[in-house]
């Protein structure tokens, strides 16, 4: 079959699928629907995690045995590439799934699993070693005596609306989603509902932006709508910035065709005839599941001219961006978009009334987009379902730092930061404890441990003086220093400020300065050295709260919000780097000191021959010292003396 004629068969597979009153009724549909989702294979079909995280893992050779396995058995296998079921510290994952019967997940594994795992489930058996779970698809027959994936530690106290089909299909197949009830409420949208009509249900569902502040959406799109202009824009914002945050990546590469529906319904509601989705050109595997995405999309004639027939116009595009942190900013993104350099203006005028090339523009994160098609489809009351009066439906988290299982987890609003640390997240590994939780990346605030089962609600938050962000999450344990992660954050901040405003650009290379003094110890040819570390440390406050009221976008406001936390919270800690110059947590390199205990050393010669300063003396077999004035703290002789020799202070 031709793509040509494939395209057609499929875009009449569609307007049977996506404006039948209700395709479950048909046999012949649900026929065709059960074989898109893939309930019922015909052969044997491996599902492959191909998402980012895989892609330092020799995914290529988990192929290559699956390979070997079909000729040396004579048994025909499917491959798919799938998206990520969020559990990233199981990566990789694989799923499994003969005719008939159920699709079993496992992970992480290798490519010298793959012949033990085929071979035993083709003989009815199923291992437990990595076993995540068995996913049951309607007239699938279960494995007896197997977990069910949604019962496993990770999954059970999640809420997943927009995460619900990641890992399952194929994000490259607009008919395997559209077999998943994909497209239906964009195309009963066009054909059935005003914008008005639509704009009311975005109202009663109380959806609100997911970028942190929580703004309400339906004002946004109002405004937008609602602005004199002969053109209007829609920016899908899947710039994602924060170095500890990953969500919307995964939801991209896992789900591209949801957050497309999204764009198409803002689009249609607002009147918008163009689209927009930014990225930055470094996510190579979101970049090209999104262009597969929109390819499918026009060829199937849901971008284009009269969509599905309804007269509806709208053309969709994907731009790439350089990576600058700063273009998260809607103003900063529009003046990339634009052709400039990528730096915020002041506002008012906002991006409703005046946006990109001066048209009104509607900005949204992916997150929040992909929330709309799961409205339209299903009803304002059944979002409001899930969540808390104020803040309805699931948010998006992304769990690292020091914590057994990292991922993805997608909650309900109301839920205790703790569910999430400790039962989704499986706590501090290690038998550590849970120092703080640094919420919403670079530019958030620690969550000390007595605040965690602070619920997670928009409202709630702000009356606590808190902000989740974007939903970066970050778990740290006793072992951490706050004092160096709060001087990297603001280096960060410092290499990514656009430079146009004096506080941000210079209150954080200031800021930067002081950190870095209180890190270090004094230099002893300095006099004034230890004075200026002092002074220097009483001003950071002040500087921190200038910062805040002065900078020109919400990079420079929110930029000391750690420093402003952290400085409160572990008080004791900094005063230990500026008094004591040490640093509990042997963390800040230029405040460590090493000896060697004489009880312990053997005269083994391995930290000798490892100092890269030749700061450690002795003979074989003779107790080894280490010279102060040539150490420079790097701590090579303590990772590599195998015998506890090396003490730090």
């Amino acid at each position: 079959m031709t793509s040509a004629r494939m395209d057609d068969q499929l875009r009449s597979d569609l307007r049977e699928l996506l404006l039948h009153d209700n395709p479950a009724t048909d046999p012949a549909l649900r026929q065709r629907i059960r074989t898109l989702r893939r309930e019922r294979v015909i052969k044997t079909t491996v599902f492959i995690d191909t998402t980012t995280p895989t892609s330092i893992y020799p995914i290529g050779k988990i192929r290559e045995a699956v390979a070997g396995w079909s000729e040396a058995s004579g048994i025909a296998v499917e491959v798919i590439d799938t998206g990520s079921l969020g559990l990233i510290s199981a990566t990789p994952v694989i799923g499994i799934q003969i005719p008939g019967r159920a699709r079993v997940y496992y992970g992480p594994v290798e490519s010298a699993d793959i012949d033990g795992l085929m071979n035993a489930i083709h003989k009815q058996v199923v291992p437990e070693e990595n076993l995540l779970g068995q996913l049951v698809l309607s007239s699938q027959q279960s494995w007896e005596g197997i977990p069910f994936l949604e019962k496993h530690p990770f999954f059970v106290n999640q809420v997943r609306h927009v995460m619900k089909l990641s890992g399952i299909i194929d994000p490259c197949s607009v008919a395997e989603f559209v077999g998943w009830g994909g497209y239906r409420a964009f195309a009963k949208s066009i054909h059935f509902y005003t914008d008005k009509e639509l704009l009311g249900l975005i109202e009663k569902s109380g959806l609100r932006g997911r970028s942190g502040s929580g703004f309400p959406a339906v004002r946004k799109w109002i405004a937008t709508a609602s602005a004199v202009g002969d053109k209007r824009y829609v920016l899908c914002n899947a710039d994602e910035s924060d170095p500890g945050g990953y969500m919307h990546r995964i939801l991209i590469e896992s789900n591209p065709h949801l957050v497309l529906e999204g764009v198409m319904l803002a689009s249609y509601i607002i009147g918008a005839s163009q689209a927009i989705i930014y990225t930055r050109s470094r996510y190579r595997v979101s970049v090209a599941r999104l262009q597969c995405a929109i390819n499918q999309a026009r060829a199937v004639g849901l971008i284009g001219q009269d969509i599905l027939g309804s007269g509806y116009t709208l053309d969709i595009q994907l731009r790439r961006g350089p990576g600058a942190f700063v273009c998260g900013e809607e103003t900063a993104l529009i003046a990339s978009l634009e052709g400039k350099r990528g730096m915020p203006r002041t506002k008012p005028p906002y991006p409703a009334t005046q946006g990109l090339f001066g048209k009104p523009t509607l900005v949204h994160n992916v997150e929040t987009l992909a929330q709309v098609p799961l409205i339209i489809e299903n009803g304002p009351e059944w979002y409001r379902s899930t969540g808390t009066e104020g803040s309805s439906g699931t948010k998006l988290f992304s769990l690292s730092g020091k914590i057994r299982r990292l991922g993805v987890v997608e909650v309900a609003f109301g839920t205790p930061v703790r569910d999430i640390v400790e039962k989704a997240g499986g706590g501090i590994p290690d038998g550590r404890t849970i120092k703080t939780v640094l919420l919403g990346g670079p530019s958030g605030k620690f969550l000390p441990p007595e605040k965690l089962d602070l619920p997670i609600e928009f409202d709630r938050f702000r009356k606590e003086n808190f902000d989740m962000g974007s939903g970066s999450m970050v778990i740290l344990d006793d072992t951490c220093c706050p004092v160096s992660l709060m001087k990297n954050m603001i280096d960060f901040i410092h290499q990514e400020s656009c430079g146009k405003c004096i506080p941000c650009r210079d209150g954080s290379l200031r800021i930067r300065e002081i950190l870095e003094m209180v890190t270090s110890k004094p230099a002893e040819d300095k006099s004034h050295a230890a004075l200026d570390r002092f002074k220097g440390i009483t001003r950071v406050a002040e500087l921190a709260h200038v910062m805040q009221d002065t900078s020109l976008c919400g990079l420079g406001k929110t930029a000391p919000n750690p420093l402003i936390s952290g400085f409160e919270l572990f008080r004791t800690e900094l005063e230990e780097h500026v008094f004591e110059r040490t640093c509990r947590a042997a963390v800040c390199q230029n405040l460590r000191t090493f000896s060697v205990d004489p009880v312990a050393c053997n005269g083994c010669n391995i930290c000798y021959l490892k100092c890269p300063e030749s700061a450690i003396i002795g003979a074989a077999r003779q107790v080894h010292y280490i010279v102060d004035h040539l150490c420079t703290g790097c701590g090579k002789c303590f990772e590599v003396c195998k015998f506890n020799a090396i003490l730090v202070s």
